[in-house]
């Protein structure tokens, strides 16, 4: 479940497909990687398939996380302490 999102444009995407702001986006994917989280709750139910990247982040983006979008997208995200998803952005990674 989604409890914030970082900025207006990632939400956007998420609520119309329409990736306007991220040029070279894969919008169908991006929207597949933003309705995994609305649909999980924790790590453990996001897909572990090499194609997604779920990976940890380090350095300044300490205590988030990343699913790959469309090489160099991807959707950064910091799991909330009840449950579910904070900040969540799609970022040039």
């Amino acid at each position: 479940m989604i409890k914030s999102y970082k900025n207006a444009k990632t939400r956007r995407v998420h609520e119309t497909g329409t990736p306007r702001g991220f040029k070279g986006l894969d919008a169908r994917r991006a929207l597949r990687v933003l309705n995994l989280l609305a649909a999980a709750e924790r790590l453990d139910e996001l897909p572990r398939l090499a194609s997604y990247r779920l990976h940890k982040l380090t350095g300044d983006r300490a205590g988030q996380w990343s699913l790959t979008v469309n090489l160099p997208w991807a959707v950064c995200f910091t799991p909330a302490r009840d449950g579910g998803w904070r900040d969540v952005e799609i970022t040039y990674h």
